[in-house]
Order: C-alpha cells, then structure tokens, then sequence
C-alpha cells in the first residue's frame, strides 16, 4: 500500500453493501487525511441496456450523479472530502480496476455479501479482489466502521513467504498505532523438528516487528488432524480477540500470469470474517505463495 497517493476509492451502487464500505471509507480518511471517490459504473452491455435509448442512458447517469451527489452531501457532514463520479464501462470490475489505477487511489473499499446464514463474496467484488493492483478491503454487513485499527491479525504460514506480510502488518500498524497479533498453526505435534522451526520462525517474526517498536503478540495454534485449511482454526481463534479490527492477507502472484489470484481458503476467510479483511498486493518479482 502507498499512502503517498490520493484518495480511497468506494465502487457505489446504493446498496447496503456500498453504505457499509462508504462508512469504513470514511472511518480510515479521518485518520490518513484522504479524499474518500464514490464511482457508479454503468454497465454499456448489460441486460437491458439495448433497450434504451442514448437519451434514455443519459438520463438515467443523471438521475445517478445527482443520487451520488446527495450521498455525498448528507456524509460530509462527517467532514470528509467526497467526490462522485460515473463512467461507462462493458465489465464493471475492469473499470473499478482501472480508475483506482489512473486516479492513484491508495485502497479500494467494498462490500461484502449481506446473508448472514450463507455469507458471500459478490461477483464483482470478487473479481477486483483477484485483479486489483491496489490493496482491496473487504467489508461485511455487520462490521464497525472503526477510525482506529486497534489490533491487526497477520495469520502466516512461516514455512511459505512471509516476509512482505510482515513488512505490510508493520506499515499498516505504524499509520495507525495498532498491535500485530501474528498467528499459525502446528500441523505435525508428533514431529519435534518442525515443531522447534515453527516456534522458532514465530520467534523471528516477533522480534523483528518488536524493532519497530510495535506492540506484538504470537500464538501457535494446535490444529485438528481433519480440519481441510487453516481458515476454520484462525476464524475461530480471531473470534477471541476483543478488539481485534482488521485481518491482513496477500493475494497470490504466479511468474507467467498477469492476473492476481484469489485461492479457495482467501475467499473463504474473506466471506466468513466478522471483520474488515485486507488484501495486499504482492510486488517482488517470483512466486508469492498464498499463505497462513
């Protein structure tokens, strides 16, 4: 993440996905000092697009901006920098992607899936999580919009690449004066080698974020021999962190592909999260492998 860029963007569509991002996004400006974008993308080749008229398209982007500006007018009361705006694009993600780009936007804000029973990560969501060059938070229903990150989760898996997790958890905890708990899990308790490794990497990790004088805290989590990941183990332990805000992650980069991926247990923690979760962008050069 670059906080020396500009703005925080919220892709909008006036639903209650885009009020709880809106309202996150406008928690984290207060503290970074950042114009908070509001974007409606209209979508050129959509259902019902061939139906309309060029008139009827243009005023319907009217009809938008205006609900976009009065959105904008009743939360800068918040005193917070608000701009709106609308563009037309054939794939909504690839728009979000590429304005967050050319406006050098430091973070992109969007919602989650609103069924409590069956929580979801919605299509486009989904799919800017996966291309974004641009670290994503991801917010649910349900989550506090709060100014102040008091804890950051950075669940890691120490015999993959960890460093530019670490490096992102301390940047993050520096803006915003927050505690790093840093967690994983121990697969093989009969296996006294890998046992010694991982308490000694964990051991590692914690005094190096201790240099930089940040409030860390480490655990080693005992894992059931069935359970299929590790985000069922780490969901549940974060549910015990009192103040815990935010959860910090990585996405996953191969050499020979331009696109960033998102694996089945990113998406599965993304949608199950009972707070914001953050995904960062690696930018070595080299494999990153998605890991807890």
């Amino acid at each position: 993440m670059d906080f020396d860029r500009k703005n925080i963007l919220v892709p909008f569509d006036f639903g209650n996905q885009s009020f709880g991002a809106l309202n996150q996004a406008i928690s984290i400006s207060k503290h970074l000092k950042r114009q908070v974008i509001l974007l409606y993308v209209h979508q050129e080749k959509g259902a019902l697009s061939a139906f309309f008229s060029k008139e009827e398209n243009e005023l319907f982007d009217k009809t938008v901006l205006d609900k976009l500006q009065e959105t904008a007018e009743e939360f800068r009361s918040y005193n917070t920098d608000i701009k709106v705006h609308l563009i037309r694009h054939n794939s909504i993600h690839t728009a979000i992607v590429e304005f967050a780009e050319t406006s050098e936007s430091d973070l992109i804000v969007m919602g989650r899936g609103d069924n409590a029973d069956h929580p979801v990560i919605g299509a486009n969501t989904h799919k800017v999580l996966r291309n974004s060059k641009v670290p994503v938070l991801t917010v649910c229903k349900n989550c506090s919009a709060n100014e102040q990150y008091r804890t950051i989760l950075l669940p890691l898996d120490l015999t993959k690449e960890t460093r530019q997790k670490v490096n992102w958890g301390v940047l993050l905890a520096k803006l915003f004066n927050s505690k790093i708990i840093v967690v994983s899990a121990l697969w093989s308790k009969s296996d006294p080698e890998i046992i010694g490794q991982l308490r000694n990497q964990m051991s590692q990790v914690e005094k190096f974020i201790q240099k930089q004088g940040i409030s860390v805290e480490s655990e080693i989590i005992e894992s059931s021999s069935d359970a299929r990941t590790l985000v069922p183990i780490i969901l549940k332990y974060a549910d015990t962190i009192e103040d815990l805000d935010l959860i910090l992650i990585m996405t996953q980069q191969e050499n020979s592909f331009t696109e960033f991926f998102l694996g089945s247990s990113a998406t599965e923690l993304i949608r199950n999260a009972k707070v914001p979760v953050m995904a960062i962008v690696p930018h070595e050069t080299g494999q990153i492998i998605w890991g807890f």
